[in-house]
Formats: structure tokens, sequence, C-alpha cells
């Protein structure tokens, strides 16, 4: 029966490595020592460096359990996926995994961890806009468009692995929020909850699109204000597939004097919109390094129904979906391609909840000046790229040990992207962009190094003949 709920486990770990086995040449397979298919059992499992996680959290994200039995030619495999997947927890800076022999049909584990620093105090200074290209090019550099504040994160709270985020943001947009995950709560480990709470409001905002770009207005009263609350419940069925079912409530309102001006801000001239949600998402996540993945695969399928009868101010259902696959090629080349697909109803909505290409995260890289509103969308994004440079500099005075070791990766693509938004309620002053295919493409440079931080440089040129140099603080992914 392990071997059975062992082997079920393992078929998503195989995803990425069996058409290489299987497509061996006779003659190649001919020449593996016999002794390689045999069976080999996992003994005990030694854990050592987690000063803080619970030895279980660590447990939970492996294959290679005590009493576990595998043949050998696997193992190599086999730990390298679970390998990634402690990585990929985001609680480890390093991870290394050592098969120890005690015998030719038995193995023990050593596992060692070096744990991240997971309390940051994290002042925030950042643009509002969606973007440092917006901001520089449409906000004219405008410095009043900062937001300031702290954030606190503390990452593996009570060392299971939980999430705190406490945010007092002020400036272009004040946020008040709280968010608490709990990855898991239950004994089998494999339910868990997130709790969110936000307020904001703001004296500066994008009440509408002309010439798809976002028109501000500035005001010495509240333009807006928004209150959100739910609680999602998260099942992992297995190591790569999760579902989480979320029941919400929004509240948000804006001066008259927005509505005024855009009366389908909120549709029909409204000044507040009420509406309990409840959405469910599925994941399924191969991929190497959720960070910046250069193999494997994801997929995402996600239905929302806003608005259950109890108030009138939104009713909509949307249904969006997601796929992407990470290609490792030779001599350090790689190729993604990613596509995702929005469609919703009814037909006519309100300004407010019909953002598409432009939004975060729906860009086109060539169109980063440019917002495009719609029901419904579709977006293909396609990265080939070679690995340029790679090193480690090690820094001992640095007395954080978790900082002392700084990875710097540097990447070299071209890219193309291509997308297209339905709109059928288009605003006379907003037709350029929607219900038109439009494609760009161009080379750049990803600079990837610790705590998940990675700088894009990118020039390139669209359909319409734009060109820009454009720079990003996030992953394209």
């Amino acid at each position: 029966m392990i071997l059975l709920l062992s082997s079920m486990e393992f078929l998503g770990a195989q995803d990425a490595t069996s058409a290489n086995l299987l497509t061996q040449s006779q003659s190649e397979t001919a020449n593996i020592d016999s002794s390689q298919f045999r069976e080999v059992q996992i003994g005990n499992v030694f854990v050592s460096g987690n000063r803080k996680t619970k030895e279980k959290i660590i447990l939970r994200e492996l294959t290679l359990k005590p009493g576990t039995v595998f043949s050998r030619i696997d193992l190599p495999v086999i730990v390298q996926k679970d390998k990634e997947k402690l990585l990929n927890t985001r609680l480890f800076l390093e991870v290394d995994i050592q098969l120890i022999e005690r015998s030719q049909d038995l193995v023990d584990l050593v596992i060692q961890v070096k744990e991240r620093w997971y309390f940051f105090p994290s002042p925030i200074f950042k643009l509002a806009d969606r973007s440092f290209t917006e901001w520089w090019v449409n906000q004219g550099r405008d410095l009043s468009r900062v937001n300031y504040g702290v954030r606190l994160f503390q990452y593996n709270f009570r060392g299971r692995g939980e999430t705190l985020k406490l945010t007092g943001q002020f400036g272009f947009t004040k946020t008040l929020s709280l968010n608490y995950s709990i990855p898991a709560f239950d004994q089998s480990q494999r339910n868990g909850l997130i709790f969110n709470i936000a307020y904001k409001d703001q004296k500066n905002l994008a009440y509408r699109s002309t010439d798809n770009k976002q028109t501000f207005l500035e005001s010495d009263d509240l333009l807006q204000k928004a209150f959100s609350s739910s609680i999602t419940w998260t099942h992992r069925y297995s190591f790569y597939n999760k579902h989480f079912f979320t029941l919400g409530f929004n509240q948000s309102s804006i001066n008259d004097t927005i509505a005024q001006l855009n009366p389908n801000y909120f549709l029909d001239g409204k000044t507040s919109q009420r509406y309990f949600t409840i959405s469910y998402l599925f994941t399924r996540d191969l991929r190497d390094n959720v960070a910046y993945p250069l193999r494997g695969h994801i997929f995402s399928l996600r239905a929302e129904k806003n608005g259950l009868g109890i108030y009138d101010d939104l009713n909509r259902f949307s249904m969006h979906t997601s796929y992407a696959q990470y290609i490792p090629l030779k001599n350090k080349f790689f190729l993604s391609s990613r596509i995702t697909g929005l469609v919703s109803f009814p037909k006519r909505q309100a300004y407010r909840n019909t953002e598409a290409i432009g939004y975060r995260p729906n860009e086109i890289r060539g169109y980063d000046l440019y917002v495009v509103e719609g029901q419904n969308y579709i977006i293909h994004k396609i990265t080939f790229k070679k690995l340029l440079f790679f090193k480690e500099q090690h820094i001992k005075s640095v007395p954080i040990p978790q900082f002392q070791t700084i990875p710097i990766a540097v990447y070299l693509k071209a890219f193309f992207d291509s997308g297209y938004v339905d709109n059928e309620f288009t605003d006379p002053e907003n037709t350029a962009l929607s219900n038109k295919y439009l494609f760009a493409g161009g080379l750049g440079l990803d600079v990837v190094t610790y705590y998940d931080m990675v700088l894009r440089f990118e020039y390139s040129i669209n359909e319409s003949g734009n060109t820009g140099f454009f720079i990003n603080v996030r992953a394209d992914i």
C-alpha cells in the first residue's frame, strides 16, 4: 500500500524527466548496469539546518519518505524534484539532499537546509503607477505620485510556513491591510486557510481611459474608499495540485465628481458598489523555480461569481485560464510560452470591472504605456533567452548569514507578445487598441538576484511602429 501511494504521488514528479528515459535507444539501455534497476527502500530521514522551521513542514514536501520503495535508477530524479519542492516553499535559500548507503537495499536520506531571513520590516517608498515607465513617461516623473509607509512581513511564522503581512501605506494611496496565511492546519497537512482584510482610500484616481491611457483626477477630498475582506480554504491534493475556495465581501464608494465625469465607472452614475464574491481556483504547478522558472509548466483555472443576490450593485461571472511551458534547450538556452485568457458576463460592465491588457499581471511587452479594457481577452507571450552570466558573491563581512551570499544571473532574451481584447462598449475616445489584434517584440536583459528579485531591461517595437526602452522590477513569468 505504501508503495502504491508513493508511486501515485511520484507521477507528477516524472513529468519533466520520464520522456528522457523512454527515448533512450536500446543500445544505451543495454549498457546500464542491471543493478541500477534494483529496488531500494528509504530508511531514516535526517534534517539539519532548520533552526526555526518545524521538521514536519519539511517532511510534508518529500516524495522520499521513510519506508517508501523506489528503483535506484529513479532516485536521482526524485531527489532533484524533492529539492525543487523544498526551494519552492520559499522558506530556504539552499537545500542539499544526500543518500547514505546502509545496504544494497536500504538508504538513509540526509537533508541540509539554509533558512531564509524571515522577518522584513520593509519601508514603503514606491510609485503608485502601474510601472516605472508609466510614471516616467505618462505621469511626467511626478514625485507626488509616491506611496510611503511600512510593510511588515513575518514569513515562516511559528516555524510552520505561515505568513503574516501587515501594511500601513500613506501618500498617493492610503492602504491598511492584514493578511494571514496558514498552509496546513490539519493532521494530514493538506488543508490551509488564508485570511485577508484591507482598507484603501485615494485622493487621486484613474476614473476613465482616453486614447488607451489612464486619466486621473486629483482632489483635496477623498475620491474613492474601498474595503475588502475574504477567507480562503486551500486544499492540496498532491504535491503539485492545489485548490482554492474563496468567499469575500467588497465595498467601494466614489465621490460624486467621479460619477459625473464617468457615469460608467460603476454604471448608471452610481457612487457605490457592494457585493459578495465566491471563487474557485485550481493550479497544477510543476515549475522548477516559482520565482524565475526555466523548466516545467503551470496550469491554472479560475471561476468567479461577483454578486450572490444579497446586493444588486454587481452581477458578474468570469472564467480565467492560463498555461505556461518552460523548456531548457542546449548550451544554456531557454524557451518559454504562456497563454492567458478570460471570458466574462454580462456584456455591459462597469469601467471599474473591465481591466484587461496593461493591468497586472496581464501586460504585453511593448505596450507598457497603454491600458486596454474589455469583457474578454487573450494574451500569448513567447520568450527565448540565453544565460550569459551566473556568479555567487560571498561577503563574509555582512553580519546576517542569510545575506552573505548574493547570487546574480544575467539572461539575454528576445520576446514576442500578442493579444486581443474584446470590448463591446468602448468609450468613443478610447477605441484605438480595443477589438484589434496587438503584437510587439523586442530584446532585453533579465538580472536575477537573491530573495526572488528580478530587474528587467527591455527594448521593444509594437505593430504600430512605436518603440521604447522599459524598466521593470518584477519577473515576467
